[in-house]
């Protein structure tokens, strides 16, 4: 559930905190490294100053120039339209968004397409596209030299490790690829969390070495002038702000471990890192702990008037992100930090969307989401939180051990065996219940999925 974006006003949002720490009160910039003009024109002079300086910070050198644009809003909304639309088609979208109603992690109204639209036409200071290798700067927002080098390392990692194949998290290693199984979202978010991370350490690190180049009311005014006027859901703007304050604290630490950029350059070139599990938790990638492989029921299982559109893995922050409103943002980051793996999948009756039936439409929809955690106790600790959320999003009504009624006569089951519990959701108690009871040939067979980290030895406590 995670899209590659441009670099976005949550980057502004990071240079604020970062000057009003180190610049509070502080000096301007000179007039050609910030203000609304300086998007106009990147003079050569300013690029080379600022390319120098990003090469001695992230301890590579520049082996082409980069190309430099600059784009209207309304440019660079068409730009973020048409790249959506290769991604993905409108079904998948459709898919896409049903998923998240379903889930209550956006609210029925929202209609994702807008968000997207909105996102690139109004939250964007600028990005990179590695496909093109251009650097393009949004005209009207006042770009200053720390989110120069922000882009620039971005430029400078992809002339070195070719960031074009990073952030997609390819197809997910499941063994399953019938109708509606996509790519890895978790393995998407991970790998974008690794690209911005080194991006924004250097340009944390360029600020600590060059304060001149921001002053606080040049930050103020790159944050309003990208922010724009249409407000985020709560759970985008948590997701966007992901890659770049996750991935700077695992890049961080990887600078930590190994006292240079090695492990980050391993990172980047052969071991991305493939859960957001271990972005949170540096111990796992260092330990190369894999998320555990689930198996979900097949495309067909619910009956032949079914069709699976949407099925992927499900990551630790996707599982905070849903408890979270249920028992608050500490328990559920606690909860989740128990994660060792998660896949699900949604199935549709009859067109989507549905005349007639509002979003999410639960008649017409049956959800699989299968989780493993590090210990039975976590499993159950998860379901009973699990439980609350049925309640808080979704209004549900218990009606016997992991059995739940939601409005409009749908049910629900929660099921924990060992250290996997399994949340269906469909249309009739029974159908819930055959796909709650659903296990992989391998399982029936006692061949369980291996538990993460079984050969590491004991995992070590998050520091």
């Amino acid at each position: 559930m995670s899209d590659r974006t441009p670099e976005l006003a949550v980057l502004a949002v990071l240079v604020v905190l970062t000057a009003g720490v180190l610049l509070f009160g502080g000096s301007s910039s000179d007039g050609d490294a910030s203000g609304a003009d300086a998007t106009a024109q990147v003079s050569s002079a300013r690029l080379a100053r600022v390319e120098r300086r990003v090469e001695q910070l992230r301890g590579l050198r520049f082996k082409r120039p980069v190309s430099v644009t600059v784009m209207s809003p309304d440019e660079v909304r068409a730009f973020g339209v048409a790249e959506e639309d290769a991604a993905s088609s409108a079904r998948e979208r459709a898919a896409s968004q049903e998923l998240l109603k379903v889930l209550g992690l956006i609210d029925p109204d929202v209609q994702m397409d807008a968000v997207t639209a909105s996102i690139y036409g109004e939250q964007v200071a600028g990005f990179y596209d590695p496909r093109s290798e251009r650097l393009a700067l949004v005209r009207g927002v006042g770009i200053d030299d720390v989110t120069l080098a922000h882009e620039l390392t971005h430029a400078l990692e992809d002339q070195h490790f070719d960031l074009s194949r990073l952030g997609e998290g390819g197809e997910a290693d499941t063994g399953d690829t019938g109708a509606g199984a996509s790519g890895d979202d978790d393995a998407a978010s991970a790998e974008s969390a690794l690209v911005e991370g080194t991006a924004t350490v250097v340009m944390t690190r360029y600020l600590q070495r060059y304060p001149e180049a921001l002053g606080f009311d040049d930050a103020l005014g790159q944050l309003w002038g990208a922010s724009g006027s249409t407000p985020l859901p709560p759970y985008v703007m948590r997701s966007l702000l992901f890659p770049y304050e996750a991935g700077q604290r695992f890049v961080g630490q990887l600078l930590a471990t190994s006292g240079d950029w090695r492990l980050v350059d391993e990172a980047l070139r052969d071991r991305p890192p493939t859960s957001a599990a271990e972005v949170l938790d540096v111990d796992r990638w260092l330990d190369k702990q894999r998320p555990a492989k689930l198996a979900l029921p097949p495309a067909d299982a619910p009956g032949p008037a079914w069709r699976r559109i949407a099925a992927s893995t499900f990551g630790e922050v996707d599982l905070r992100e849903l408890l979270r409103d249920g028992v608050g943002e500490d328990a559920a980051e606690q909860l989740a930090a128990t994660w060792t793996g998660g896949r699900y999948a949604l199935w549709r009756r009859g067109p989507l969307p549905a005349p007639g039936c509002d979003e999410p439409c639960l008649g017409r929809d049956a959800l699989v989401l299968r989780l493993r955690f590090d210990s039975p106790a976590a499993a159950g600790a998860v379901s009973a939180a699990l439980g609350t959320w049925l309640q808080t999003d979704r209004r549900a009504t218990a009606t016997g051990p992991g059995a739940w009624s939601l409005p409009g006569a749908t049910a629900a089951t929660i099921t924990t065996s060992g250290p996997q519990t399994t949340v269906t959701l469909a249309p009739t108690r029974t159908l819930a219940a055959r796909l709650a009871r659903w296990v992989s040939p391998d399982s029936a067979a006692g061949r369980r999925p291996p538990r993460l980290g079984s050969a590491q030895g004991p995992r070590r406590e998050r520091g």
